[in-house]
């Protein structure tokens, strides 16, 4: 795991103007973790090109099975992994429309499989959901590592912005019927709908609202949820 970005700081330490925690290596590890991999965090990469490399460079010298990096996928001046993997490896895509987590990449770096994934938390959350989950547990020899989705009805009008988006949500059960409500505003940077979530709802591309009571696809994140699906 490689956190870029020169406005991160380890979590040990105190905040300073400008600066953010770097939440993603505890949530990425503890996701890796759940679903079979050995985390490996390395660290804080700084915003420079050089440094980019090293840590990529260093994740191949750590024999690694998967490289998953936060941030420095996107397209400001400082975002260098996408370039450096494009020049020192393989990128078989970039960007794909799903909401939060547009800014993905795929590919290799020297012939190590590679994740990029945003660096807002929530983005970085669903996009390790989508995309990394899964490859983690095929590496594991998982035959089948696509998550299970199940219906559920929403219990409030839901707007999106036609891209396939994954909505923080809690779902219960009312009146024998399984429910789902948003966990409040849905930014990518917001720590706390994720937190309070227990699902996502999968809305689907092209729709862009859905009326109170229609049944949507959800992945159940939490096994607390005793919902006869999970």
């Amino acid at each position: 795991i490689l956190s870029t970005g020169d406005e991160l700081l380890p979590v040990e330490e105190s905040l300073q103007p400008g600066k953010i925690h770097d939440s993603n290596a505890y949530t990425l590890s503890a996701l890796i973790s759940r679903d079979g991999g050995t985390p490996e965090y390395l660290g804080i990469v700084p915003d420079q090109e050089q440094a980019v490399r090293d840590g990529l460079e260093t994740a191949v010298k750590h024999n690694a099975d998967l490289i998953l990096s936060s941030a420095g996928v996107s397209v400001g001046a400082f975002d260098f992994v996408r370039s450096i993997i494009q020049s020192d490896g393989e990128l078989e895509f970039w960007r794909v429309n799903i909401r939060p987590g547009k800014p993905i990449a795929f590919g290799n770096f020297q012939g190590v499989p590679f994740i990029g994934l945003p660096g807002n938390p929530v983005s970085a959350f669903v996009g390790y959901e989508v995309f990394g989950r899964p490859s983690i547990l095929r590496l594991c020899g998982v035959e089948n590592p696509i998550r299970s989705r199940i219906k559920i009805k929403i219990g409030e009008d839901i707007r999106s912005d036609g891209r396939e988006s994954y909505l923080r949500a809690v779902v219960h059960s009312q009146n024998g019927e399984w429910i789902a409500r948003l966990t409040g505003h849905q930014g990518s940077g917001n720590l706390l709908s994720l937190v309070q979530a227990n699902a996502l709802l999968i809305i689907p591309s092209g729709v862009k609202s859905l009326p109170s009571g229609t049944e949507v696809e959800a992945w159940l994140l939490n096994p607390s949820v005793d919902h006869p699906e999970w």
